[in-house]
């Protein structure tokens, strides 16, 4: 329920363990939210405007596993609950980018919140 950075070292092998359906994906790092589309299709999966997104960090085991925290139930009356989405980039150099443009993201977004 919680979706503090701090969550992700336990919520990203939460989610690896569940051994979910994986999919190749492209990931949009926009100015203002987080596009995901299918690789194949491009068809869009998923949109996520940032002050939806609670945190994204690494993976400590992986260099190239990276995950983001998302609200998932903002209406809930005992507050928030989270899902930690996770992902595999290319290369350790493509999840640094991805993140410092998530952050940079972050920093554009704080005063719509």
């Amino acid at each position: 329920q919680y979706g503090g950075k701090e969550v992700l070292d336990q919520a990203i092998p939460t989610v690896l363990e569940k051994h979910l359906a994986l999919r190749e994906v492209l990931f949009d790092v926009k100015e203002a939210e987080v596009l995901i589309r299918d690789k194949t299709s491009s068809k869009l999966l998923c949109r996520y405007p940032y002050p939806a997104i609670s945190c994204v960090g690494r993976c400590r085991d992986s260099s190239r596993l990276f995950a983001f925290c998302v609200v998932a139930s903002p209406e809930s009356p005992d507050g928030s609950t989270f899902d930690c989405l996770v992902f595999a980039a290319r290369s350790e150099q493509d999840c640094e980018e991805i993140i410092r443009s998530m952050a940079a993201g972050f920093k554009h977004t704080e005063g719509f919140v």
